[in-house]
């Protein structure tokens, strides 16, 4: 799905004659490159990872002398933890965040030896209860076209069941960053140079 959007993203790029955008999707725990550029753009990547400081020192690699890095994350006002699959009911652990972790708003703002940070805000987690919201609208009115894919992509026999995650998913992160109106969970922007 999110290499969907990104191909998406891509394509307005170029119809809007923007030329100088590269679009990379890769495993980052892996992922090397000889390259830099003046601006990198991370969404919802720093979650997913659990080293920030190797993290932040390989993109600044990539980095030009006075480029830049934005982080667009989904993050708690204040305790980080980690996504844990303990038992059953950790079923969002297991299939949507293996491995990951909640941040904190300002957890990355202790990383800061190979970049810098220039600029940090929050954003209302009430966008993003919306945004999950209107995923579920969109996953309820072309059902049956997802149905196809989730057979192709889990097995016919499990496509219900994905079909319940998914939707169980965008309702739990509804209901999540739209708690306490959007003050609790939230997402972090944060804008590093390198230093």
């Amino acid at each position: 799905m999110q290499l969907y959007y990104t191909e998406g993203f891509y394509r307005r790029a170029m119809d809007n004659e923007l030329s100088n955008i590269e679009i990379i999707v890769a495993d980052i725990s892996k992922f090397e490159m000889e390259r830099s550029f003046d601006r990198i753009v991370s969404i919802e990547m720093f979650e997913h990872m659990k080293n920030y400081k190797s993290l932040l020192k390989k993109i600044s690699r990539w980095m030009k002398e006075d480029g830049l890095l934005f982080v667009h994350l989904f993050c708690h006002k204040a305790f980080p933890y980690h996504f844990e699959d303990k038992n059953d009911d950790d079923w969002i652990t297991r299939y949507f965040f293996t491995g990951g972790t909640m941040p904190s708003a300002n957890l990355l703002l202790y990383f800061q030896e190979d970049v810098s940070v220039v600029d940090h805000w929050l954003v209302s987690g009430t966008h993003y209860a919306r945004t999950s919201e209107e995923w579920l609208k969109r996953m309820d009115k072309s059902i049956t076209s997802i149905r196809l894919i989730f057979e192709e992509t889990y097995g016919k026999e499990s496509t219900t069941k994905w079909i319940a995650y998914w939707r169980t998913f965008f309702i739990s992160v509804a209901e999540l960053f739209g708690y306490n109106n959007g003050d609790e969970w939230m997402v972090a922007h944060y804008l590093f140079r390198k230093k």
